[in-house]
């Protein structure tokens, strides 16, 4: 494991409404980027595909998972971005730990370890919440402490796949 991100010190821009832009834009980006891409990608030991969740399926509270990111390695100092990339390890929480303003547990899950001051940080967003072999989650906001806020990408497959038949040629 590389040196561990500490919390995330961003909260959400604009009040979070189904459908969430922000979070499907940033989705749309990456399959944009990943349909744009001149040829297929070569899978290798460092290049492979991810599961996704089944749609509606939620990670059980306890689920120890996975975050990645080139975030702040310090919350509340921005001159501490990460010059590699940086993993740490962390807790599928109840929702209702992340009861902050505009928490919607639909959409959105509740991870980090609050004991221990370990979550994704500010400028990891967009980055993957693994657990086992499967992406659950995306790094979305929350406050400097843990735990974070992320994306829960069951709620959103059908319109994944509906936007990756749209963008196929």
């Amino acid at each position: 494991m590389l040196q561990p991100a500490t919390p995330r010190g961003e909260g959400p821009l604009v009040p979070f409404r189904p459908p969430p832009p922000s979070h499907a834009t940033l989705m749309l980006i990456f399959i944009g980027l990943v349909s744009q891409l001149a040829k297929r990608a070569k899978l290798n030991r460092w290049v492979k595909t991810i599961n996704l969740p089944h749609t509606k399926k939620k990670v059980k509270p306890g689920r120890k998972c996975s975050v990645a990111g080139w975030g702040r390695t310090v919350a509340w100092n921005n001159l501490t971005m990460a010059t590699t990339l940086q993993e740490v390890d962390v807790e599928v929480l109840e929702d209702d730990e992340c009861m902050y303003r505009h928490y919607n547990a639909s959409t959105m899950m509740c991870a980090g370890d609050p004991e221990k001051g370990k979550d994704s940080a500010k400028g990891d967003s967009g980055g993957p919440l693994v657990c086992g072999k499967t992406a659950h989650g995306i790094v979305s906001w929350g406050p400097y402490r843990p735990p974070g806020v992320y994306t829960r990408l069951s709620t959103f497959i059908p319109w994944i796949q509906e936007t990756m038949r749209r963008l196929q040629p």
